[in-house]
């Protein structure tokens, strides 16, 4: 597994215990479910000689690019990295907000997900690899006083929750369609 450093002062145990007050207050607060009903989105943006792929999600500000092969600078990561991205931290905050709701407290999560991935089709190149990204496996440690049968449960419960987890594994529609210029005529 991947060692990042600890931040100093109170650990995750502490966090989980502040995070299911909260989120047992917000619950109190906001008992309907549309009370939680959200809009939520991103926005990117390739507009220089880079290619390079400008996110905005809220306040926060990233770039993807892919690699010389495909014509991008590697300056960012690539569309299917950021995808094992999002799955690794929406499964990561399903484990915490489960822990968090059942006072299971854990000194720490990793979770490391892959995927398979071929952009053959691209170039032209026949295939008979999946035009997604496939095979894609989580690879999970949970740390804490738990009995490892509590730690079973939990890594089972946050799987059938996750929502991004849900979402990978069923069908969605999306609605694709070509935007009015703003600058342009009506």
């Amino acid at each position: 597994m991947t060692h990042i450093p600890a931040v100093p002062g109170p650990g995750l145990a502490e966090h989980l215990r502040d995070k299911g007050a909260a989120m047992r207050d917000a619950a109190r607060r906001r008992p309907k479910s549309s009370d939680w009903d959200e809009e939520v989105g991103a926005v990117c943006v390739a507009d220089d000689a880079t290619g390079v792929r400008k996110v905005r999600v809220g306040d926060w500000s990233f770039i993807g690019d892919g690699g010389p092969d495909i014509g991008g600078f590697g300056l960012g990561p690539t569309s299917p990295d950021l995808f094992c991205a999002v799955v690794s931290t929406c499964l990561t905050h399903t484990i915490l907000c489960v822990a968090a709701l059942e006072d299971l407290p854990l000194d720490r999560v990793e979770v490391r997900v892959k995927a398979r991935n071929n952009d053959a089709r691209f170039f032209g190149v026949p295939t008979e690899a999946p035009a997604v990204p496939y095979d894609l496996t989580a690879e999970v440690e949970l740390r804490g006083p738990a009995s490892p049968q509590a730690l079973a449960d939990l890594l089972a419960t946050a799987d059938a929750r996750c929502p991004m987890l849900r979402l990978v594994r069923s069908e969605h529609s999306v609605d694709v369609r070509l935007s009015r210029d703003p600058h342009g005529p009506a």
